[in-house]
């Protein structure tokens, strides 16, 4: 078993680790006036530009792309303040904090969870825990999370909803993806968030499932596709034609979920665990989605009351809706 797990913390921190991967830094002779420099992590819910860019849909659109992968957010999003890159795929919550830190930056489209079924995060408690089989047995049981993340901000949703009140919820910070999977599966900790594909491996080593945020009452997590206001400014068009051919791919996976080049792409790019091959579903994505004002006004509320904002963003500060708007009118 430990032998298991420490591989399974290495798949991690190869996909979380702090380290750009290729393909690696935008190359300066591109024309930095037409070509749209796009930050990703390998995971679900950046696999339609990498379908986009496999399939021609870009070229087909007649726009030069770089997708520019990652495996930390934290480089990705400082890439995208020095201005490395023009847009990425992050989530509400790091898009107001790029907001409040300076950089402008807009929501273009949601990337995966426009449906709740959409993406997936789990409440997990460690294997063999006993006196744990739902929400309401983890009061006072302190719950593995990233703080101040999309992570975070589930657990207070999750435990909300089961009727936790502020002094119920306890939360205990792992930032490290890898090592909160690690911990879970050690039983050094009792309950953890994680997300798909790590989720259903912590499950299929042993985790329980305490509660799935694809089966909660409302849409409670998106990730999200944006770029800073000066490439929308100076790259109009091509953004455009990049959303086009990535709400193209989103439909090709969609109508293909089981299709080899798909398949074979899914555990290439988002790097899904051996074990999982044969049991992991396809993604399925929801083209030409916006967040809907009550979810992003939920979050923003959260983040003021976590004094991670002063005040909250108006849905217009956030959300550039111009490039799904036209996509839908063609």
């Amino acid at each position: 078993m430990r032998i298991r797990i420490l591989f399974f913390c290495l798949f991690s921190a190869v996909c979380f680790s702090l380290t750009a991967c290729a393909p690696g830094t935008p190359s300066v002779a591109d024309d930095a006036d037409s070509v749209v420099r796009i930050g990703l992590l390998p995971i679900d819910d950046s696999f339609p530009f990498f379908i986009a860019e496999q399939e021609g849909f870009f070229e087909e659109r007649g726009v030069r792309v770089e997708l520019v992968t990652f495996n930390s957010a934290n480089d990705k999003e400082t890439a995208l303040e020095a201005g490395a890159i023009d847009g990425d795929m992050t989530d509400l919550i790091v898009t107001a904090l790029l907001l409040k830190g300076g950089t402008d930056v807009k929501i273009v489209s949601i990337a995966l969870g426009a449906d709740k079924s959409e993406g997936r995060f789990v409440l997990l408690a460690a294997p063999g825990s006993s006196g744990i089989g739902a929400i309401g047995d983890l009061r006072g049981v302190p719950i593995a999370v990233g703080n101040n993340t999309v992570i975070h901000y589930l657990s207070y949703k999750l435990t909300s909803l089961a009727g936790f009140g502020e002094d119920d919820l306890e939360t205990q910070n792992i930032p490290d993806l890898g090592l909160r999977l690690e911990a879970l599966l050690g039983n050094r900790i009792q309950a953890a968030i994680l997300p798909d594909p790590l989720a259903s491996l912590a499950v299929l080593q042993g985790a329980a499932i305490i509660a799935d945020d694809t089966q909660a009452d409302g849409n409670l997590s998106q990730s999200v596709v944006i770029f800073t206001q000066s490439a929308i400014d100076s790259k109009e068009a091509e953004i455009q034609k990049v959303m086009g051919a990535y709400f193209d791919a989103m439909a090709f996976i969609n109508e293909n979920p089981d299709a080899e080049a798909v398949r074979n792409a899914l555990f290439n790019f988002c790097r899904i665990p051996e074990p999982l091959k044969n049991l992991y579903p396809t993604p399925s994505y929801t083209p030409g989605a916006l967040p809907d004002a009550t979810s992003l006004a939920d979050v923003l509320e959260w983040m003021v009351k976590k004094g991670l904002l002063d005040t909250a963003y108006s849905y217009d500060d956030m959300v550039d809706a111009r490039f799904v708007n036209q996509v839908r009118a063609s």
